[in-house]
């Protein structure tokens, strides 16, 4: 598989904070790789180094073989950025911003007209490209700096929380446009919260955490990886102090760890180890209810259920790794 993408051992500090601490991977053709991590795990570091905004401590990044470093209009050729804020001219129509950013992105002039229209024909725009662009909506808007971001063919798009503030339907539109524009070879590269969107559009995930891939894979071995279930207990409906130190007790004997807790939640969630089958879940499940009722701790919910990628991120970014 040729990459697209090629980040090598990328180190970034600022100050003391050390941003990005040998961060390695590649991303082929028609490949989507997504980034998972908290505020401040480094993936808008990584991303702004990529786009050539940050130059790298020491490492690399080759994009379509340019290095970004070295060769930055070359490796600016090759890419597309979609930020979390919209690069828009709400003064200009849609059609007038596409053309400007196709000569921005020295277009050939004689394709300048029947590119824009294309881009805006595939992002559904057409019928608003006229019309000035402070009367879009946030998902016509979000569709447009993707088409200004898309006009150069890019060979890897780069995408940073793509479908935040959209609405559900806006959501699916948009995650059914960058599938279609995977199977026709573009590379994604997707920073999101959003775990739905990482599993709907994403061939494999790096979870980030302190500058650092603290786990890698497909979302489904991610899930695999961890364990086969999860067993999540909760003595009342909201947390209360002292109730994770309770619910541990609980679960002595049981084969398995804790997730780190969640300050979210009331329950604690005890993750089962890969190969444990139905028979002896519905045994630990037994034995959990045994013991509460010999502790005298009666419990609010006791719910079975199969790793979710939240449930990755939780183990990931806060140490417990994978067994």
């Amino acid at each position: 598989m040729t990459a697209v993408l090629e980040v090598q051992d990328a180190a970034r500090r600022f100050g003391e904070v050390q941003a990005l601490d040998g961060v390695s991977f590649a991303a082929g053709a028609g490949e989507a790789v997504g980034l998972l991590g908290p505020n401040g795990s480094g993936k808008s570091t990584l991303i702004r180094c990529i786009v050539t905004l940050e130059r790298l401590d020491s490492g690399s990044i080759l994009v379509d073989g340019a290095d970004v470093a070295a060769q930055p209009a070359r490796a600016r050729q090759s890419l597309g950025y979609a930020g979390q804020e919209f690069a828009l001219d709400k003064v200009l129509t849609g059609r007038e911003l596409l053309r400007f950013t196709a000569g921005i992105v020295h277009l050939p002039r004689p394709e300048i007209a029947a590119r824009v229209d294309e881009m805006l024909g595939r992002l559904d725009l057409l019928g608003a490209a006229d019309r000035r662009i402070e009367g879009y909506s946030g998902g016509m808007k979000r569709r447009l700096d993707l088409a200004a971001s898309l006009l150069h063919r890019p060979a890897l798009l780069i995408l940073d929380e793509p479908s935040s503030g959209l609405d559900l339907e806006a959501r699916r539109r948009l995650w059914s446009f960058l599938r279609d524009l995977r199977r026709d070879g573009t590379t994604l590269l997707v920073a999101t919260h959003d775990f739905e969107e990482a599993d709907v559009l994403c061939d494999r995930l790096l979870l980030m955490s302190a500058g650092r891939v603290t786990a890698s894979g497909s979302p489904q071995l991610l899930r695999n990886a961890l364990g086969s279930f999860v067993l999540g207990a909760s003595l009342h409906e909201h947390p209360q102090e002292g109730d994770t130190t309770r619910l541990e007790q609980l679960f002595h004997g049981i084969p398995g760890r804790p997730l780190p807790p969640d300050a979210r939640r009331a329950e604690l969630d005890w993750v089962l180890p890969a190969g444990v089958g139905e028979h002896d879940v519905q045994a630990f499940i037994a034995r959990a209810q045994e013991r509460a009722h010999a502790l005298g701790m009666p419990l609010f919910s006791l719910v079975l259920r199969k790793p979710t990628l939240e449930d990755v991120y939780r183990a990931a970014v806060r140490g417990l790794g994978h067994g």
